[in-house]
């Protein structure tokens, strides 16, 4: 059984020339955004910074994220205890935690944690993986605003993740605010061309948890409008469903005949997912997710060459460029979608085009070196 308590394995307990820090959070299962940044952070080698992982086990699957569960009351209780005995054992100075998003449960358990661990520490870094913990804040009574803000005010360092995404960190009084790109492993390594075969059926991917606001509704009207209008397409959907009755009102949307035109694999991870982006030729992504703020999904689109379609909500247009590798569409809006995938599924050379830049984009911009190098540059600062 896996252990709630891991130290980073390629940590020299023994050494005292680095700087240790307590990194708190999720690591897959499941996969998801956040969890995925982090094991890429741990997976690092480093030359300044030690990292200690306290890992979280509150969902072991994304549609049980921000849902109580008594087992969560446990893992809450093993999480504050296995950041004592990581402060105790091994003497990390700086506690590094990412927020959650602006959900109820979740932020009265990041607010207890860190009541009653931040204390141990000598400096405390939020990452905003997750935005909107502000907005949150602001909504609710101010009895209980004051009460949850004990545990977030004065972060030493917040590091957010695109400059678009609201700015949690400046809203609870940072001393300090940084922003880093997230970046991730290329998986696509020397796959970036995809051959065009004339009259052949389109392949359109769609990644993220089955949900409203990421977009697969709208992902799966936009499609129907193709297909009613004489396009060969075909919409895969990678991810599990949030809920069985949103499953089932999605494949009432779907007419009989165009069944075959549609594809739910489920979640599908490793080298399986990495064939799906190989086999794709356009990647759609029509999120307005509530803390949306850096989706990976486009990362690892554009490291595939994918041209991409998507929303523009929250930090995505500073992941993506408009009109270069990314046609932009406002929230919810089905025809804007329908119009952009049109463009795309009618000009193979438009693909082709779109899907060069989104490789260059992210070469020049979100490779996992450069993403751990400016992480250890932020982190060592508090060395002293």
């Amino acid at each position: 059984m896996m252990s709630f308590y891991a130290v980073h394995a390629k940590i020299p307990i023994m050494s005292t020339k680095t700087l240790r820090i307590l990194v708190v959070g999720q690591s897959p299962p499941p996969v998801g955004g956040q969890a995925v940044m982090i094991q890429n952070l741990l997976d690092g080698e480093y030359k300044d910074i030690e990292l200690i992982h306290v890992r979280m086990n509150f969902s072991q699957e994304l549609n049980s994220a921000g849902k109580f569960r008594f087992s969560k009351l446990k893992e809450l209780v093993l999480v504050v205890v296995n950041i004592y005995r990581s402060k105790f054992a091994y003497r990390p100075t700086i506690l590094y935690y990412p927020p959650s998003g602006p959900r109820h449960l979740p932020v009265i358990r990041d607010a207890v944690i860190l009541c009653l661990t931040r204390w141990l520490f000598k400096s405390v870094v939020f990452h905003f993986h997750a935005s909107g913990l502000l907005e949150y804040l602001q909504k609710i009574n101010p009895l209980a605003r004051t009460i949850l803000k004990i545990a977030f005010i004065h972060p030493d360092l917040a590091i957010h993740i695109s400059k678009s995404a609201p700015r949690d960190g400046l809203g609870l009084g940072c001393k300090r605010e940084i922003i880093i790109a997230n970046g991730i492993p290329d998986a696509a390594g020397d796959y970036t061309i995809r051959k065009i075969v004339a009259g052949s059926q389109v392949s359109i991917l769609f990644v993220a948890l089955l949900c409203e606001d990421k977009g697969v509704l709208i992902a799966i009207r936009a499609a129907l409008e193709l297909l009613n209008t004489g396009y060969d397409i075909k919409l895969t959907c990678l991810g599990k469903w949030e809920s069985t009755d949103l499953q089932a009102h999605a494949f009432d949307l779907i007419e009989p005949q165009f069944e075959g035109h549609f594809s739910f694999p489920g979640v599908v991870v490793g080298e399986d997912k990495w064939q799906y982006y190989r086999s794709a030729q356009i990647f759609i992504f029509p999120s307005y997710f509530h803390s949306e703020t850096f989706p990976v999904v486009l990362l690892e689109a554009m490291s595939f060459s994918l041209p991409i379609v998507t929303s523009r909500w929250r930090g995505i247009p500073d992941v993506v460029e408009e009109g270069s590798c990314a046609f932009l569409c406002e929230p919810k809006d089905i025809a804007g979608c329908r119009n952009a995938l049109e463009h795309l599924v009618k000009y193979s050379s438009l693909r082709d085009q779109m899907g060069r830049k989104s490789r260059e984009r992210y070469l020049s911009h979100f490779t996992i070196e450069m993403h751990r190098k400016a992480m250890e540059l932020a982190l060592s600062q508090f060395k002293e």
